[in-house]
């Protein structure tokens, strides 16, 4: 397979190796390990596992999206046409980002067999081209309704340039949908920080490893570790902040929503992947909501336990802050 990344940061176009001979083509259309290594040799975090195909088929000009849904729900997707063709459309609606508001359009076809990979952060659609084309998602989340949101397809200030065809069909739900700038979008876009740190991983037909290495991932010398487990339904932890102490958390298993507060801005970062570690530095206030039941969340730390370093109390954390800006 080729990998090729795009003038949008993250979405790849994924050109398969296709056999032929007199009795027709064979292509690996999915190899987990193959995806994997093509992502990391672009530097890219690896995904979630796919949990859900879908399939649909359209009539030429049938036009579906902006479609993504938000945290915890939020989707990747690998998309490809397997009969027919199509314009697949990917548009960054992560804020902050560099390329925020922008969109990229393809071509996916049976004759192609041109995949693309639209990672969390995206909108994504596309129009068809010809009757009967059948388009095949591969989703790192499953559906959920009420999580469900979209951008309007013909948004003036995404200005996508869709092919010219005779007429669109659009669904009336589609058809209504908010402009950019009024959509709801993800609390986890906030993520673009530094606070964020995508662990090196290194894998093979056997499985994968993550190394945690002082100057690379982890910016401080590991003196302690920890893990919490078995985080009952509704129970929510931390809420408390450090003077000294740096840490890096990172969920093995499962996932939770980390909050952080800097006692000027709040930012949610959902915990979700074993290669996704979270940076909390001295001075920040932090809790931890929604564990899932199978959550194992593993800290490193820069020291070892001082019950003196800790601040447990909000009002005392605002008032030590203030007083280190001062």
């Amino acid at each position: 397979m080729n990998f090729v990344q795009t003038a949008l940061p993250g979405v790849v176009l994924i050109e398969p190796k296709v056999f032929e001979d007199d009795r027709g083509w064979f292509m690996e259309s999915f190899n987990e390990r193959r995806f994997a290594d093509g992502l990391f040799q672009l530097g890219l975090p690896i995904p979630k596992p796919f949990v859900q195909d879908n399939q649909s088929c359209s009539k030429k000009g049938a036009l579906r999206g902006l479609h993504y849904q938000l945290e915890p729900f939020a989707q990747g997707k690998l998309v490809s046409v397997t009969q027919g063709a199509a314009f697949d459309v990917a548009v960054d609606i992560r804020e902050g980002s560099p390329t925020f508001g922008q969109w990229i359009g393809v071509e996916l076809s049976a004759s192609n067999k041109k995949m693309l990979w639209i990672p969390e952060g995206f909108a994504h659609g596309f129009v068809a081209l010809e009757d009967n084309t059948h388009f095949h998602y591969k989703t790192t989340n499953f559906y959920n309704k009420n999580a469900e949101r979209s951008v309007l397809w013909n948004d003036a200030t995404l200005a996508i340039k869709w092919p010219a065809l005779e007429d669109y069909l659009v669904s009336d739900k589609d058809q209504i949908a908010p402009r950019l700038e009024q959509a709801e979008l993800p609390s986890w876009l906030a993520e673009s920080t530094d606070e964020v740190r995508t662990l090196n991983v290194i894998g093979d037909e056997r499985g994968s490893l993550v190394a945690l290495t002082r100057g690379l991932a982890v910016p401080f010398t590991i003196k302690r570790v920890y893990y919490l487990f078995g985080t009952q339904e509704n129970i929510s932890r931390g809420f408390h902040a450090h003077k000294q102490l740096d840490q890096m958390a990172v969920c093995i298993s499962g996932r939770c929503r980390m909050m952080l507060d800097d006692g000027t801005s709040k930012k949610d970062i959902w915990l979700d992947r074993p290669d996704k570690g979270v940076l909390i530095k001295s001075k920040i206030w932090h809790e931890m909501h929604e564990f899932s039941a199978d959550c194992v969340m593993m800290v490193l730390a820069s020291d070892e336990y001082d019950e003196s370093d800790y601040i447990r109390n909000y009002e005392s954390f605002m008032s030590w802050v203030s007083k280190d800006a001062e």
